[in-house]
């Protein structure tokens, strides 16, 4: 992603960057039965209704629908709003001015039977009997708490609880949203490829090879932690290291007005003041042998990346990590691209087209020798020659 992000569209999808040439318009809509997600974490307990046909969010906050269905939520008699079917519903595709959309972050979590919105929201039984006209999600969000307040007692086993706060009910979101992009991300086009992992906790690290300028200084990485606001798409980081220059989210390390969508599949990046300035990703998956996917060492600051067609990517925050004292580092933070094969038991790393970590990583093992390793389930154990056993961990 450039200072002007780069618009990727991942083979078979459509990014920002513009439509098919196809036209699609006279194909019918799929009939198969597809799975939803309502969630400010997940909901359990909701009811959706389509086509005069009434079921209840399963414990995951999952529904069933098809493509095109139009979906009503609604907890008891208290409708949330209509949407077309898709992947993931939050109140921002229920709701469309931010007062709206607070109030009803604010009514679910206060509805939540245990109170602990780590683990979703579970609605109870008891919620029928809530009536249309007690609950006005138009109101000042003052109002709203005040007005909600004898409401939510009133219900059984809720007549001591206090109805959420607005700032803790944005955090909660702002964290559901987080869980949900915790993993490794990836996106391609012909310039350069973009990894990015998200944590749970709101860190980051990106790196970004440019296939089309290997010896270009921008060829580098980010590692900081991200700032959102999932109700407004707000998106702002902050990073601590940053060697790629004005590409990626930070320009030079000064932070940037950013916007972050999600629809259940694809994550969407964009500058904030040209939307059609975007990059697309997808999350890598999780591959439950072989060496293909994401792997992270102990400190989480190096980041494996290992790909189908032979390649790999390493995002290193850390550098060269085995200085003797009084000795200048030989590396630093910076990224690896390039080719690796499995043969025998061992990594061979035939080729690295880019590598800006100096010394760190495998560009100075003797990897195109072999290294001896053992992948697991969970685990990539290699060893290098003079340095020890090195063991990463599976991601995603």
């Amino acid at each position: 992603m450039k200072k002007t992000l780069l618009c990727i569209a991942l083979a078979g999808l459509l990014s920002a960057c513009g439509g098919s040439d196809n036209d699609s318009s006279n194909i019918p809509p799929s009939t198969t039965t597809q799975i939803g997600v309502l969630t400010d974490g997940p909901v359990e307990g909701a009811t959706y209704t389509i086509n005069g046909i009434s079921k209840t969010t399963n414990a995951q906050g999952e529904f069933e629908y098809q493509e095109g269905d139009e979906i009503t939520f609604s907890i008891g008699n208290i409708d949330l709003g209509t949407v077309t079917g898709s992947e993931r519903i939050t109140p921002v595709e229920l709701a469309e001015d931010e007062t709206t959309r607070t109030n009803m972050l604010i009514f679910l979590q206060s509805l939540d039977s245990n109170g602990v919105h780590d683990d979703g929201i579970q609605i109870p039984d008891s919620m029928p009997q809530l009536t249309a006209n007690s609950i006005d999600f138009s109101k000042p969000t003052t109002e709203f708490i005040e007005s909600f307040q004898p409401v939510l007692a009133s219900i059984v086993g809720f007549e001591t609880k206090q109805v959420v706060t607005a700032e803790t009910a944005k955090d909660n979101f702002n964290q559901a949203l987080l869980k949900d992009l915790a993993g490794v991300w990836y996106a391609k086009n012909e310039e350069s490829e973009v990894v990015l992992q998200i944590t749970k906790d709101g860190k980051y690290m990106l790196g970004e090879p440019i296939f089309s300028a290997p010896s270009d200084s921008a060829n580098g990485m980010e590692y900081g932690e991200l700032s959102i606001d999932a109700l407004s798409g707000d998106l702002r980081a902050q990073s601590s290291i940053d060697t790629n220059e004005d590409w990626g989210l930070t320009d030079f390390g000064v932070t940037r007005d950013m916007k972050i969508s999600f629809d259940g599949t694809q994550l969407k990046i964009s500058e904030a003041q040209n939307l059609n300035e975007s990059a697309t990703f997808t999350k890598f998956p999780r591959h439950n042998s072989g060496i293909i996917g994401a792997w992270s060492s102990s400190s989480g600051k190096q980041l494996f990346v290992f790909k189908t067609d032979n390649t790999y990517t390493l995002i290193d925050a850390v550098g060269d990590d085995q200085v003797e004292a009084g000795e200048t580092p030989c590396g630093g933070p910076g990224i690896e691209y390039g080719t690796y094969q499995l043969q025998n038991g061992k990594l061979f790393v035939n080729a690295i087209a880019i590598d800006t970590n100096g010394c760190a990583g495998l560009s100075d093992t003797n990897a195109h020798l072999g290294l001896s390793g053992t992948i697991g389930t969970n685990t990539l154990t290699f060893t290098v020659s003079g340095e020890g056993t090195f063991t990463l961990s599976r991601l995603n």
